[in-house]
């Protein structure tokens, strides 16, 4: 009778084991992926590039007034800060949208390269070309920002 129960008891075990591994696991519970002071910084780091964005509306004009030299010191001077300011509120972001937003950052630049040097030698087409372009990565960027 003893071996009876030894086996009965196995069997058992068998069986909850198996039915336990065949069970679906509990459902993960996403939290935000953001807390609020996560979001408040990065709400700071957006309105900082957004003004640096805003800035940028001074090169058609003087682009179209052939001002190259102003040209040239704009991007150098006030939209110089522009880089690390962009690469700062990327590295905030969630790994999956951080990786996105350093690619779109990085397209600005080149755009912003590609004007200074249009300006050096006087490329208005060229010049202006790139500053749509680089508007539209800065539209890429800030669709990857949070809310």
């Amino acid at each position: 009778m003893a071996r009876y129960r030894s086996i009965l008891a196995l069997i058992l075990v068998m069986i909850t084991t198996f039915l336990v591994s065949c069970g679906n696991p509990a459902p993960k519970i996403k939290g935000p992926l953001y807390s609020t002071t996560q979001l408040e910084q990065i709400q700071r780091y957006t309105e900082d590039v957004q003004v640096l964005r805003d800035q940028m509306l001074e090169i058609p004009p003087l682009v179209q007034q052939q001002k190259w030299v102003d040209v040239g010191s704009f991007i150098h001077g006030p939209l110089g800060e522009l880089r690390v300011r962009m690469s700062r509120l990327a590295r905030t972001l969630v790994p999956k949208e951080q990786e996105k937003a350093l690619a779109a950052a990085k397209e600005v630049f080149e755009h912003l390269n590609a004007i200074d040097e249009a300006a050096q030698t006087r490329d208005t087409t060229k010049a202006l070309s790139n500053y749509n372009e680089a508007l539209r990565d800065f539209e890429t960027f800030f669709g990857l920002i949070p809310s």
